[in-house]
């Protein structure tokens, strides 16, 4: 419910910008380019919006691939060994033992994926491609 009021927001917001933008500030006369005037709280709502937009697509790729990978369950335990450890834990990372607080596994899943993939969209595409991130 949150993630879907924040998304509405986001998209009255960008709606908003969008008007401004399509408003002149002045009557152009014939043949010539409207002039509209960008101020600084325009740069910095504009940007703010880019911004809210880039997390939400994030956050939508991290939830498909910790829902893929343990369902967010901190307990999640994968039996089987890849390079002699077992994944743990919401991220499923190798090593992480399953009675990590969920908090730490977080971060660490959050840590890898930055190091590994910069976003988790990146780890999300890989993780559609090949099964594992």
């Amino acid at each position: 419910m949150k993630r879907e009021l924040v998304f509405i927001l986001t998209l009255c917001l960008l709606a908003l910008v969008s008007i401004r933008l399509a408003t002149p500030t002045s009557n152009p006369t014939k043949g010539e380019q409207p002039i509209v005037e960008w101020t600084t709280e325009d740069s910095k709502a504009y940007a703010q919006d880019k911004l809210y937009e880039w997390q939400y697509k994030q956050w939508l790729c991290l939830d498909k691939l910790w829902t893929r990978e343990s369902n967010w369950r901190p307990n999640a335990y994968n039996r089987v060994k890849v390079m002699g450890k077992n994944a743990g834990g919401i991220p499923q990372i190798l090593g992480l033992d399953p009675k990590t607080p969920a908090p730490i596994q977080i971060d660490r899943g959050l840590s890898y994926i930055y190091n590994r993939y910069h976003t988790p969209c990146k780890a999300w595409e890989f993780f559609t491609k090949k099964g594992y991130y």
